[in-house]
């Protein structure tokens, strides 16, 4: 684990917006004080190696990358990234890649629901400053709001693909350079004097990076899909834990951060949800900018057809993505970011029982077995997104390279 500094109660709650920090510490203190201390530290292997590349010491960016892929590079590497290399490359004790692959099957057996929970995880970080401000200081607050959409789908797909989270994997392979991108976040912030560590907590801190795996990417969509009538086995729940314990790790998250199953983090989630925040203003701009931009209709018609069909449809869509999603938002905290209360909320409870007769479908036998079902829903996916799982190049991030930061997953 990085070495703790000791963040007061006082402290925590300015850096983070929430008016009853004390109160939920006085019931959780343990747990409490240990988000408080992660708002200060961030990833020391990483933040390593970008300090050698800046240093005219390490490799340049492509390189770094290169290695990533490349086993047969990483015995070269300079210091600091052969070390970092080291540790991604080799799993803890407790990895176990059959359940892994075990969570990914259980996650794309309603893969389509899944994919469509990523807005819903989107506006939970919108609501913590820890979110909002490396975007606007790195001046990516609304811009390429649909593309920061798509690439971080395609991050969520290859990493809870059945098999692609292995190390060596595609979805392996861009959760490492997403952590190295952080990183390079985290330097171009206190390089260009854009950030005040003592005022906002050290940008995408372990604590912001521990609710966004193991609340907003596990556990909130464990709570919709509950709320849509989706229900799991507890066997299910552990694995997909497992899987996203595992993707933390990768990411550089403290292992003693992450989730040791699916309890655990439910009950993360549930101390983070105790927390009365504060949006900050840019969190409205944000919404704001994923319902005008955060989607496209895609009837698979030619260019300019399906431009006219999404220009038509784009209202209606809009006011039912706002409308689903403020039903898994507080509401202080809903009204805060601009998201409004309409009957289109309850559409959720009128699609139980249409997912209930797909279960019912599937325990019968009639969709096919459940390793079938979740590839067709994974083709159904990837084929939106534009992936190729057969060809996948890793180019996201070539532009880092060149001085150019890219929008953050």
């Amino acid at each position: 684990m990085s070495e703790a500094r000791a963040v007061s109660p006082e402290r925590a709650a300015a850096i983070t917006g929430a008016r009853n920090w004390q109160d939920v510490r006085a019931a959780h203190q343990d747990a409490v004080d240990a988000l408080a201390d992660g708002l200060m530290l961030g990833d020391r292997l990483a933040d390593a190696v970008v300090a050698e590349m800046y240093s005219g010491g390490g490799w340049r960016w492509a390189d770094i990358t290169s290695a990533i892929d490349d086993p047969s590079r990483r015995d070269d590497a300079p210091p600091a990234l052969r070390r970092f290399l080291g540790t991604v490359c080799s799993p803890p004790s407790w990895y176990d890649p059959a359940i892994a692959r075990a969570g990914g099957e259980a996650w794309w057996r309603f893969g389509s629901l899944q994919s469509s929970t990523l807005y819903q995880s989107l506006i939970y970080g919108y609501q913590a400053p820890g979110f909002t401000r490396p975007l606007v200081a790195t001046g990516r607050l609304t811009e390429g709001t649909w593309d920061r959409v798509v690439a971080t789908a395609r991050w969520v797909t290859l990493t809870t693909a059945p098999g692609l989270m292995e190390p060596g994997g595609p979805g392996w392979s861009e959760t490492v350079r997403i952590r190295l991108v952080h990183a390079l976040v985290r330097h171009h912030l206190h390089a260009h004097d854009r950030w005040d560590d003592e005022e906002w907590g050290v940008p995408i801190n372990q604590t912001y990076s521990q609710l966004t795996i193991t609340a907003g990417f596990l556990a909130l969509p464990m709570r919709v899909a509950k709320d849509f009538g989706i229900r799991y086995s507890r066997a299910d729940l552990e694995a997909i834990t497992h899987l996203w314990r595992w993707v933390g790790w990768v990411m550089g998250v403290d292992e003693d951060r992450l989730p040791r199953g699916f309890d655990d983090a439910r009950r993360t989630d549930r101390i983070a949800r105790e927390f009365r925040m504060e949006p900050p203003q840019e969190a409205r701009q944000l919404v704001k900018a994923l319902l005008d931009d955060g989607y496209r209709t895609d009837l698979g018609l030619p260019g300019p057809l399906n431009d006219a069909v999404h220009l038509v449809t784009r209202p209606f869509l809009r006011t039912l993505f706002e409308s689903v999603s403020r039903r898994w938002v507080d509401d202080e905290v809903a009204a805060a970011m601009g998201l409004r209360h309409t009957p289109l909320q309850h559409l959720v409870p009128l699609a139980r029982p249409v997912i209930r007769s797909r279960e019912l479908a599937r325990w019968i036998g009639i969709l096919g077995s459940d390793h079938s079902i979740a590839h067709r829903e994974l083709r159904f996916v990837t084929s939106k997104l534009g992936l190729d799982l057969s060809r996948i190049e890793s180019k996201r991030y070539d532009a880092a390279d060149k001085g150019r930061l890219e929008t953050v997953a």
